[in-house]
Parts: structure tokens; sequence; C-alpha cells
């Protein structure tokens, strides 16, 4: 029956859900029609009428409880989603990916041309755009901004293929690659790659980067407790519906639910899934589910020893019973990831060997890696109680087999803090990855590393199982540049061959965004790496 039921999810969500973070080349694009109405982007950069409109009165304020804290509100200093969500209503990128069909469209730039080769972008911003103190935004913030992106441990890697950028004029900016860059397009509709002001940032270095071309500018911002952003009525497409959003932090889920109920917010972000029934029984509330792209993954830190022998990565993997996981950790509400890269993504490979639960094979991978049971302890990190309950189960699978899982429960800080060390002082984790960023990106982040002047090779930022594989690294490097479509697919799922071979890491599950708001709700575009746009937000008087 678990997995009947699995199955149906799964066919469901396929058949009638879209996921962002596809890999497909985007064309040059028109201009952006005036807007009429405001809600969720339309394939070309319009948005689609019949859900916020001009000339309905709405609310002066919408109030969003959000989970975690706002705490750097330079888009070049963090891509956590609180911050993202800033980041969307203060700033604008040159292009923008539009979120039900996955493809990129105009954003400050109103069309651009790409050369022969595929290494020459020359952008058409919009006229008359200006920051929200009235200045006028120029190629010259375009290029502040992309060379100030170099320095930046957050956006370099999204920028290490730009070899140079040139202020044609005002309104023109031509942006030159070292390589053709399949994904590049997509990474530039990141939060992180939004204009800045350069006039701004080198008067005020700290201040400066906060304001940008938005609809919304920083109205106040006190970390630990909200951030209040205001409408910017000059905003060059009309003004929002909305005059007024703030971002209040609840730690607890329980509290974001009784504020929702109570009245003092109007969107309750992340409620416990034991609530979400409650939300549904509230007829003045009404419950938002998405499907999302947030991996929740085991990586194996690959230099640790017993680690760095692939059976008993292997024997691990087949450790990991991932539907009990999804039924015990998600209550149901989650589906079974066996790929390296998410569900959606170009390039997936839907014939891939699956390591399923099988305690069977796993005590083969563990035989021949040359350990007998009993000889190899493992601790497991985790920061939040669905992935106590994953690390219980896959605890008494490894048990069956002869390996101890030591559980090692941290705070969310204290653990992103331990997989950040430069000591690399772990074993075993439960962690998430988000992405909607093109398949390059994903692999690259999870799994590739850097040459150094020496020779070695360094991990990547979110490379958490500390794989340093040259051989991958150059199998991705050719699939970036390949512009032929069927061959560049065929490439990323040999790719993912091979990673399946390597097991670096055990994807165990992805599962859905939970919003509670108050019924009248409008105008969101529900993001599924829970970066969500709140821009067009509203609720009619």
């Amino acid at each position: 029956m678990k997995k009947t039921v699995l199955v149906l999810l799964a066919m469901i969500l396929s058949a009638s859900l879209v996921f962002a973070g596809g890999g497909k080349e985007a064309p040059p694009v028109a201009e952006t029609p005036v807007q009429e109405t405001a809600g969720t982007l339309t394939e070309s950069g319009s948005v689609k009428s019949g859900e916020v409109l001009k000339g309905v009165k709405y609310k002066d304020t919408v109030t969003i409880g959000i989970a975690n804290d706002v705490n750097n509100l330079d888009p070049q200093g963090s891509n956590t989603d609180a911050n993202m969500m800033v980041f969307y209503l203060t700033h604008e990128r040159l292009v923008n990916i539009d979120p039900d069909t996955n493809k990129v469209i105009p954003a400050l730039a109103k069309s651009w041309t790409v050369s022969a080769d595929g290494c020459v972008y020359d952008f058409v911003i919009f006229d008359g755009v200006t920051f929200t103190n009235g200045s006028p935004l120029t190629a010259a913030d375009v290029k502040y901004t992309y060379d100030k992106a170099k320095t930046s441990s957050f956006a370099s890697q999204k920028v290490a293929d730009v070899k140079s950028v040139e202020v044609l004029d005002d309104t023109h900016v031509r942006i030159t690659l070292s390589r053709p860059n399949q994904d590049w397009l997509m990474l530039m509709a990141h939060g992180g790659m939004s204009i800045m002001s350069k006039a701004a940032c080198e008067a005020d270095n700290v201040n400066g980067p906060r304001m940008g071309s938005g609809m919304f500018s920083l109205e106040a911002w006190v970390p630990g407790s909200h951030c209040s952003l205001v409408r910017y009525d000059g905003y060059r497409d009309g003004a929002a519906p909305t005059r007024k959003i703030v971002l209040k932090l609840y730690k607890e889920a329980a509290t974001r639910l009784i504020a929702l109920q109570t009245g003092e917010i109007d969107v309750c972000i992340d409620p416990s899934t034991t609530d979400l029934e409650r939300i549904k029984a509230d007829s003045n509330l009404e419950l938002i589910q998405t499907p999302n792209v947030v991996m929740l993954y085991m990586p194996m830190q690959m230099e640790k020893p017993g680690l760095d022998n692939v059976h008993v990565r292997k024997a691990l993997a087949y450790c990991m019973d991932k539907e009990s996981i999804v039924y015990a950790a998600y209550d149901g509400l989650a589906t079974v990831q066996n790929n390296y890269i998410n569900r959606g993504q170009f390039g997936l490979n839907k014939d891939i060997h699956v390591y399923d639960y099988n305690i069977e094979k796993a005590k083969q991978e563990l035989a021949l890696s040359g350990y007998k049971p009993g000889q190899l302890t493992f601790s497991i990190m985790v920061d939040k109680e669905f992935k106590k309950t994953a690390a219980l189960i896959f605890q008494s699978s490894c048990a069956q087999i002869g390996i101890k899982i030591v559980l090692e429960e941290l705070e969310t800080a204290a653990l992103k803090g331990k997989l950040n060390d430069a000591s690399l002082n772990y074993q075993l984790a439960l962690y998430q990855f988000t992405d909607d960023l093109g398949t390059d990106y994903t692999l690259r982040n999870q799994h590739g590393s850097t040459p150094q002047a020496d020779g070695t090779l360094k991990k990547n930022g979110s490379n958490r199982c500390n794989m340093k594989d040259a051989k991958f690294n150059a199998m991705l490097d050719a699939a970036l540049v390949e512009i032929d479509s069927a061959k560049r697919e065929k490439m990323y799922n040999d790719i993912e061959n091979y990673l399946d071979e390597v097991c670096p890491i055990v994807p165990v599950c992805t599962s859905y965004i939970n919003i509670g708001a108050k019924k009248g709700v409008v105008g969101t575009i529900w993001k599924p790496d829970a970066k969500h746009d709140f821009r067009y937000i509203a609720i009619a008087e």
C-alpha cells in the first residue's frame, strides 16, 4: 500500500505541476508589453490578468510570518530564503525566469542578442529605469554589479565565465564570456545578481547595496524581529498594489500559526505539518501547497576513514529507507528522490540505477569494502525534528549490517558552521540543497571542485561530500559548452551515471512547500525554491 500511494503521488505531481530549474536555452526576446494588471509573470514578461487588478482597493499592509531571520541585505552577501525574498522586492536583475514555463524572460533587459559562438551577449536596458531614490539605472551600474560579484563568495561562481563587461552607452551593455555557457542566462536571474547602484555603493558600502530598482525600498530592519518595505511609487511599470510589506520573524511554527489565526499576520510561511489540517479546517484560512526543489540528501565526507571507501558509501546508500522516511518524517507529503539533479531539470536520467532500500545488497557492499560488521561507527548531524526522525530510521537500518550511527543534534546555525568550516570535521549529515538555476549549477555546486595553483583541487561551496574528481569536472565542462541539445542531454545522463557509481551522497526526497494564508491573499509567485516573490501580493479590503 505504501509503495502504491507513493507511485500515485509521483504520477499526480508529474502530470500536473511544473518545476523551475530546467536547462533549455531561450532565444533573444522581444520587448515586454505594458502592464495592465499585476500578478504572476507570463512568458513574454508581462503579467497574468484576473489575479491582482489595478482599480481594486487593497489593504495598506501585508504582514508575512517567516521562519528564518532576514540577516543580510546585500544581494551578494547571502542566498538564504528570507534574504532572497527581500531582494526580489527591492532589486531587479537583467533577466527573470518565468515560473510557469521555466524560460528566461525580460526584467531590466528588454531584449538581448547572442553571438554565433555563444560568448557575447548584448543587452538593451529598458528606458526610464530608476533606483528607488529616483536616480537613473544605467549600463554602468550593471558593469559595477558584475565586477563586484567577482569578489563575492556567494556570487563569484555565477560570473566565473564572465570575461569582460563593456558599457556601450547608458542603455546598452555587452557581456563577453570566456566560453559558451548554456545555463548562464539562468544564473543571471538569481537574486544574487541583482543590479546595485554604483554611486550608492561607493558612497556607503554598508547601506548602498540595500537600494535597488525594485518595486519596494527598505523602510526598517531590526534583525531578529522584522524587516519592513514600502512601495516605490516611481516604479516604471506602475506601483505595487500593496503599500507596505512586513516580514516578521516567528521562530516557532506554532507561534506563527497562532499569529495567523489571530490576524497578527496574513501569511504563515512553513507551518508545522502537524498543523496543516487545522489550517484546512479554518474557514478564514487557506492552505497553499506547492512541490519544491529542496532536496533532502545525505552527504558523505569522502576523505574521512571508512567513507573514503566506495563500497562503504554504497552500503550506506542501500540502508536509506526513503519510503519510510517520507511517511514518518514528512507525513507522506514528499516524494522519493533518486537522481542527483532535481526533478524537472534538463538532462535528468530517467533510467538511473536506484539505491533502493535493500539490506542484503548493503551487506554485500560492506563485505566488498573489506570492513567487517562492528568495525565502523559514523556520526550524522541533524538540526530539525523531521531530520532526526529520518536519521533514526537510517540508524536502525545500518544496525542490521553492523554499522553504528550516532546522532549529533545541532542548531541549524551550528550545523551550517561545521559544514562550512575549513576543517570539514564531520562524517555524515542530513542536509538540504535548494536550486532552480540549471543543471550545471546544481552538479557543479554539489560535487565540483576547482584547480588550485599547486595542482590540487579545492571543493566548491556546496560540495558537502568533499568530492574532488578531475574526471567529473571535465565531464561537466564538456556538457556546459555543448550547443546540440540532444548531445548535451546524453552527457548529463552519463554524468549522473558516473555520480551513481562514485556515490558521494544519498538523495532522499523532495517535499512540499506549505503556506498558510488568509483567504483572499493573491498575487504571490509561490516559488519551488521557497524564495517567494511578493511584489504583487495583495488583500482586497
